[in-house]
């Protein structure tokens, strides 16, 4: 019986250790083909710079024939920081000495450029002070005011505000008096409001 285990347990042993063996072998590889598919997708693909520095000649001498312009460098968005595209040239404007990007859509496929979402970015920063102070005025002290420009072009911005009022205190008058204003007053072609009152269990909400 003695003898059997002694013949018995080498082998087992080897069998184990193989194995073992074998799965850090595997986790090693692993490891290493791993870092290297992260390290190449750092790299940004020459080819893919060349093509979007090719449509974005085409789309320039298209869309803004009489542009004086540069083209600064290819921006790779490694760190998916916008949602539309992977590559963009970026173009400065040597008369207004501007920079925008030109990029081909990942979801319509189409090239296009971001200068009218800078030109609403620019603008929602310069009225939100004033829609800030009307609401105050309006409405009273606010928990919140968030006016947001999208990233999207023919998007619409959205404004949130959150308020301390209770629902007896506000009104389809007043809602639709921050409606006009924001429309008439500031000129705000299109948003979407959102007024949240009571703890947010109230809303008034308006597209225009």
């Amino acid at each position: 019986m003695v003898n059997i285990r002694n013949k018995t347990w080498p082998k087992t042993f080897v069998i184990v250790t193989g194995i073992f063996l074998f799965l850090v072998v595997g986790l090693v590889v692993g490891a290493f083909w791993t870092f290297g598919e992260f390290k190449e997708s750092l790299i940004p693909d020459e080819k893919e710079e060349e093509k979007i520095i090719d449509q974005a000649e085409q789309y320039l001498v298209t869309k803004y024939p009489k542009m004086e312009y540069e083209i600064s460098y290819v921006l790779y968005d490694i760190g998916e920081n916008y949602g539309n595209f992977d590559y963009a040239a970026v173009i400065l404007n040597t008369e207004t000495q501007k920079s925008f990007m030109v990029y081909e859509n990942r979801f319509t496929k189409k090239v296009e450029d971001d200068i009218s979402i800078q030109e609403a970015t620019e603008f929602i920063e310069e009225v939100t002070p004033k829609v800030k102070s009307y609401i105050n005025k309006k409405f009273g002290e606010t928990q919140g005011i968030a006016f947001t420009p999208t990233d999207d072009i023919g998007g619409i911005p959205s404004l949130n505000v959150s308020l301390y009022n209770k629902k007896e205190e506000i009104n389809v008058e007043m809602f639709l008096s921050l409606i006009d204003f924001l429309q008439h007053e500031l000129n705000i072609e299109h948003a979407s409001v959102n007024i949240m009152y009571d703890n947010d269990a109230e809303t008034w909400s308006k597209e225009f």
